[in-house]
């Protein structure tokens, strides 16, 4: 179900790529952060997957040098030392399934043999090609480059033998460990952490894999993004291939996890467009009934490819791309286009709209994914076997919160609207609100998203509905008047959110007036304090309007 379906190379006519880096920036043809200097500069992202062909252009070093290599084990521990920051595009290539870690071990890697070793499968090569491929004139937009063209890479390289009872993947072990690989690429300075797979959590061949759950390899990642709070692990949902809608809660695991930022898919197809959600995109909810995917990306990318899939012999510096659909390259798209806001905040773009190094903050993950999910739009059509009908509303177990539109949410000078975002490392205790006031105008889109990395929840068997949310906020939104509404509303409605750690309001047509926000602790069940994101867009007033203060609820 996350394999891929479509494969076609093509010539440089025009391609999804080519008008989706331009709509994740502004749903036309501009490209606004790309104008402003943001193409991923100083950003690193891991790729977890088949590995790269780091003899492909869109990754290649002057003279074709190979990247610094890493082995170990994740029984042994993974080595991770070996990292040259000053390359331009993969700075480290991490091997997972090497012949050195398993002697004799069918399909192992060999290290010193590009030729068969560095992605034999291809699938690894496309998706780091849709997050930070960058050929010709560096950084400058070339045919089939990525959003993140100035994004560096880390490599962990799982290898590829065909089928087997976990990800397809031995390097990722089987059951799945992910814990050290996610601390591999923590060390070499990943942030943003891409992910196009799924556990099958040992269905045999030809036996239905478990979906939607929370099964070990979900707990593990919720733990490490809970101890390690500033990277951002991103998911596909996998790819239905029947021929009618995808039946609900199918999307794939560990991307079902609280933490995680799980990616369906739009533009299923060359001939569809960013406004349709792909048909054959998995969907949720999971089975503890939280919102998953949180967004979709473009489905449908022309991107890098390894010619060691069509080649025997030989490593040569080559252009070789491919066009392919499926959710595997939805993740590393959003992935690219987490790089871009990570570099907003971390050059100090927030809250002026102009880069000021005195304003450079670490965006926690939580930040990132507020950020996102404030950018999406919502889709109003899906496609199916042969037709495209309407899309359910926002938000929704078919695309979560919409497609994330980034100049929506990052605000520039001269916007009309404006960003505010608290990424409060203080938290909540149990007991408290915290409020704020912002003066709102009419005309414009008012949305609030609060987000927060929840403590890890317990693994259980594939149909266990127990909730897993650990540590309970809540967002509320009053508005002139005393209108209020709660955070997801849409789908409890009157009520508070009780099973989320994403809650979103959006006024479609605000009143001009002030509105109070207000995120209280309604339930701790783990640690004395909770942390979390919250991001507000619209024609907000000035910043030092707003007064936010912190409370104990009387019960």
């Amino acid at each position: 179900m996350r394999k891929l379906f479509v494969v076609l190379l093509i010539a440089a006519t025009a391609s999804a790529n080519e008008i989706s880096y331009r709509s994740l920036q502004s749903f036309t043809s501009a490209t606004p952060l790309h104008d402003r200097g943001l193409h991923g500069e100083g950003q690193i992202v891991a790729v977890l997957d088949t590995g790269l062909d780091y003899g492909s252009c869109y990754f290649a070093e002057p003279g074709n040098t190979p990247p610094p290599i890493n082995t170990g084990s994740p029984q042994g521990g993974l080595d991770w030392q070996n990292v040259d920051y000053s390359r331009r595009k993969v700075i480290a290539y991490n091997f997972l399934y090497s012949c050195d870690q398993y002697p004799g071990a069918r399909g192992c890697e060999k290290p010193g043999d590009p030729a068969g070793t560095y992605d034999n499968q291809g699938h690894g090569t496309h998706a780091a090609g849709a997050i930070a491929g960058d050929k010709g004139a560096p950084i400058f937009h070339d045919f089939g480059d990525a959003i993140a063209t100035g994004a560096k890479l880390v490599i962990q390289d799982g290898g590829f033998i065909g089928g087997d009872n976990c990800s397809h993947r031995p390097g990722f072990g089987c059951p799945v460990n992910v814990t050290p690989i996610l601390d591999q690429a923590y060390k070499q300075g990943a942030r943003i952490h891409s992910n196009s797979w799924g556990d099958r959590q040992g269905a045999g061949p030809g036996a239905a894999s478990p979906t939607a759950n929370y099964p070990a390899s979900a707990r593990d990642i919720d733990a490490f993004v809970h101890s390690h709070p500033d990277m951002l692990v991103v998911f596909n949902t996998g790819n239905f291939g029947g021929t009618s809608a995808p039946p609900p809660s199918t999307l794939s695991a560990p991307g079902s996890a609280k933490n995680t930022l799980q990616v369906g898919g739009s533009r299923g197809y060359p001939t569809q467009t960013d406004e349709v959600i792909a048909g054959y995109s998995l969907v949720g909810p999971t089975r503890d009934g939280r919102i998953k995917p949180d967004v979709v990306g473009p489905a449908w990318v022309f991107a890098a490819d390894s010619r060691v899939i069509l080649t025997s012999g030989g490593f040569d510096p080559n252009c070789f791309a491919t066009s392919q659909g499926g959710t595997s390259w939805s993740s590393p798209s959003i992935a690219g286009a987490a790089a871009l806001i990570r570099q907003y905040y971390t050059e100090g773009w927030y809250p002026t709209g102009l880069r000021n190094d005195a304003n450079r903050i670490t965006p926690s993950a939580a930040l990132l994914k507020a950020t996102i999910i404030a950018s999406a739009r919502p889709l109003t059509s899906r496609a199916f076997a042969s037709s495209v009908g309407p899309a359910q509303p926002v938000p929704s177990y078919e695309q979560g919160f919409g497609f994330p539109v980034l100049d929506d949410a990052l605000y520039f000078s001269g916007d009309r609207s404006r960003l505010r975002m608290n990424d409060l490392a203080t938290g909540i205790a149990q007991g408290e609100t915290s409020t704020q006031q912002v003066e709102v105008r009419a005309g414009t889109k008012f949305k609030v998203v609060l987000v927060w990395t929840d403590p890890a929840g317990i693994a259980v068997p594939a149909s266990d509905t127990r909730p897993q949310l650990v540590n309970d906020l809540d967002l509320r939104v009053t508005g002139p008047g005393g209108l209020t509404a709660w955070g997801n509303e849409s789908l409890h409605p009157g009520q508070p959110d009780r099973l989320n750690n994403v809650e979103a309001v959006t006024i479609e047509v605000p009143a001009t007036g002030t509105y109070t926000i207000s995120v209280t602790a309604n339930r701790l069940s783990a640690g004395a304090r909770q942390t979390y994101a919250l991001v507000t867009t619209g024609d907000l007033g000035d910043e030092s309007a707003a007064r936010a203060r912190r409370r104990t609820i009387r019960r």
